[in-house]
């Protein structure tokens, strides 16, 4: 019988960190490789693992002056780090206890999961696992998944690209009509699925497939 998986913490896996950076050709957020050692840690605000902090039940909080943020004439951008942000959904799939292995890709909207199931019922484990990574990301991403193993290659092949590289976006929805053919997608609905009844009925239809 599987395990429904409880997805906690969503908001506190939020990438956002703050650069001094012009965004890429076309894009108003984007992954930042800079670094201001004269911001709160160290120009980075990233997701700890347990293990890697002292008191990870801390709140977060910002303020600043607008003189200060401003300065030098350039907007301070609030950006993502794809790379952090990939990490943290890849772990919460597999909290997902039939999911054996799990690969993803951020790109400036999308957001690629890949998935190996040790499950029968493929409905119910693409819907946990469309619901575990919709609990991370930032609502203006789109989310596609699939179980099928050859998926993984196609979406890593993606990795050292950039929202700049030619013709990127169109290969990218390539696959994406690949993985929506070949696999379920999840039932998540954003506008029901927030009344428990219906996402508990819902999920006892699934269930019974």
């Amino acid at each position: 019988m599987l395990k429904k998986s409880l997805l906690v913490g969503g908001l506190a896996t939020m990438m956002l960190v703050t650069g001094c950076q012009l965004p890429e050709q076309g894009q108003t957020l984007q992954r930042t490789s800079n670094y201001d050692s004269h911001q709160p840690n160290g120009g980075y605000s990233p997701i700890n693992q347990v293990n890697a902090t002292d008191d990870y039940n801390h709140f977060g909080y910002s303020r600043y002056e607008r003189e200060l943020v401003m300065r030098g004439n350039q907007e301070v951008i609030p950006v993502i780090d794809r790379e952090r942000l990939s990490d943290a959904v890849t772990r919460m799939v597999l909290t997902n206890d039939v999911i054996s292995e799990a690969g993803t890709l951020v790109t400036d909207k999308y957001v690629l999961v890949a998935y190996d199931a040790q499950a029968d019922n493929r409905e119910y484990v693409a819907d946990q696992v469309k619901r575990s990574a919709l609990s991370i990301v930032p609502r203006y991403y789109e989310v596609y998944i699939s179980d099928n193993h050859d998926h993984f290659d196609e979406i890593e092949r993606f990795q050292h690209l950039t929202s700049a590289t030619s013709d990127i976006e169109r290969t990218i929805e390539q696959t994406i009509q690949m993985m929506q053919l070949e696999s379920p997608q999840g039932q998540y609905n954003e506008n029901t699925d927030d009344n428990i009844n219906i996402m508990q009925s819902k999920q006892r239809r699934l269930m019974d497939r």
